[in-house]
């Protein structure tokens, strides 16, 4: 069943924009360039992107903080910690969903101007450290997983000031159980 779950969720963090759910933006509004820049969008270029980035962020955001920052917090990845093998597996396939939801979640806001301008580069720099953070636990090196849950809590932080208030679905469990 877990071998199940990752070869979907490996299959989902495509970067295929035609297939996801919640792309769609027009090319001019996204414009990226090599360097990762892009303009912000003067209208929505999809629909309900605000209610989609929310849904995608609060997913990415609690399973973050279940599978990954909690075990963190409760010594789960120190060497020796009952379940310790048990809490990566668990951490490397939460790490692959966050991953996933993150970038759907800046895929929906770059296509609302002003979440566009508030969160999308925050976004990234969660997508980019993700992987990296869960790998440094392996060696007892917890200040990375510190680090992304700064980031998830200035995003948190900026949406709000939008007006989206994201609220981390914890009980989202990504291994239907």
């Amino acid at each position: 069943m877990l071998a199940m779950t990752l070869v979907l969720l490996v299959g989902g963090c495509k970067s295929d924009d035609k297939a996801s759910s919640s792309t769609g933006a027009s090319n001019s509004a996204s414009a990226n360039t090599a360097s990762g820049d892009f303009t912000c969008p003067e209208k929505n270029t999809i629909k309900f992107a605000k209610t989609k980035f929310v849904t995608h962020a609060g997913l990415g955001f609690g399973a973050f903080h279940r599978w990954i920052y909690k075990p963190a917090r409760n010594s789960g990845f120190k060497k020796g910690a009952d379940g310790r093998i048990k809490a990566f597996v668990k951490a490397g396939a939460a790490a692959l969903f966050v991953k996933r939801e993150v970038r759907l979640a800046s895929e929906d806001a770059k296509a609302n101007p002003t979440l566009c301008k508030a969160v999308v580069s925050p976004l990234k720099s969660i997508s980019d450290k993700i992987s990296g953070a869960v790998s440094k636990a392996k060696s007892g090196d917890v200040t990375s997983i510190d680090a992304l849950e700064s980031d998830v809590k200035n995003v948190m932080s900026s949406s709000q000031k939008q007006g989206d208030t994201i609220t981390p679905d914890e009980n989202a469990n990504i291994y239907g159980k």
